[in-house]
């Protein structure tokens, strides 16, 4: 995977854990930057890590803390990793924020209708990951595909999944 691809996906990620972490945007673009500026820095190093989103998080943890110690602001140091390792485990901030605003939405009334909107692989992506909770690393193996590559398509099928679930207007409830 090429610096820019990874930066694309998972720049605002970061943005959105470091400004939940730090609750001001100024900052957050700042530390932001800094993390990706670092992984630039690290080069291969960073490019050929087992886990490079890992290593984005673990390092926008550390800037976080950092930012702390400067403001005077306290926070603990396993707080600050345990969430950097939950967001790593995590599908991503955009769907635990997502989760959070729609805990009043019945997802079994909606999955249905998502489902359905589908194609036939994507349906069976879907429902190994989201619904039988299977890791992504036996998913690859499962489909003779490399890790990486599964990671992309569910890359694409999480946007898909969103416009067909902004598609069903659920704020209007």
């Amino acid at each position: 995977m090429q610096f820019e691809e990874i930066c694309r996906e998972n720049y605002a990620r970061i943005y959105n854990y470091i400004l939940a972490k730090t609750g001001v945007k100024e900052a957050a673009g700042d530390i932001t930057q800094d993390v990706f500026l670092i992984a630039w820095q690290k080069g291969d190093i960073f490019l050929c890590h087992e886990k490079p989103i890992a290593f984005l998080y673990t390092t926008a943890a550390n800037l976080v803390l950092e930012y702390h110690k400067k403001t005077g602001k306290t926070t603990s140091r396993e707080m600050a990793f345990d969430d950097a390792k939950t967001a790593v485990n995590s599908h991503d901030v955009f769907e635990e924020l997502c989760l959070l605003r729609s805990a009043g939405v019945n997802e079994a009334l909606y999955r249905k209708q998502v489902l359905s909107g589908l194609k036939p692989k994507e349906r069976d992506l879907y429902r190994k990951y989201y619904i039988e909770k299977k890791p992504m690393k036996d998913i690859a193996e499962q489909f003779r595909m490399s890790e990486t590559a599964v990671r992309m398509k569910y890359v694409r099928l999480r946007r898909k999944v969103r416009r067909l679930i902004e598609n069903l207007h659920l704020d209007d409830f």
